[in-house]
């Protein structure tokens, strides 16, 4: 590991509802916002959502606007793990929204209490 020559970069992946939550003052404080920034993030777009207009109207996300990649999805993409999580609680089927992998890990694990 210390021979490597490239360069590797963290970047945090989320929704683009979390990163709306971002401002909100009472979720995230501004130094919060700005080390989660200072890693980068890289922001999935949802339907409906609206990250450039966000980070234009967001002096924080806006100074860190180099480190927030945006990827939109040419089809649409209304699935949240908050969804699946609370569908997972409530014991009901997440079969055609997930891997089948996923599922069996899920599983494995007992994660969600499922």
């Amino acid at each position: 590991l210390t021979e490597r020559t490239e360069k590797v970069q963290l970047k945090f992946l989320a929704g683009a509802d979390l990163l709306e939550t971002f401002a909100d003052p009472q979720l995230w404080t501004n130094e919060e916002v700005e080390t989660m920034c200072s890693y980068g993030l890289m922001v999935i777009s949802r339907f409906g959502s609206k990250p450039e207009k966000l980070m234009f109207e967001s002096d924080v996300l806006s100074k860190y606007s180099r480190n927030i990649e945006l990827v939109t999805n040419s089809s649409t993409n209304n699935l949240s793990s908050t969804l699946v999580r609370r569908l997972l609680k409530r014991g009901q089927s997440v079969k055609y929204l997930i891997n089948d992998d996923v599922i069996d890990y899920i599983k494995k694990y007992n994660l969600y209490n499922c």
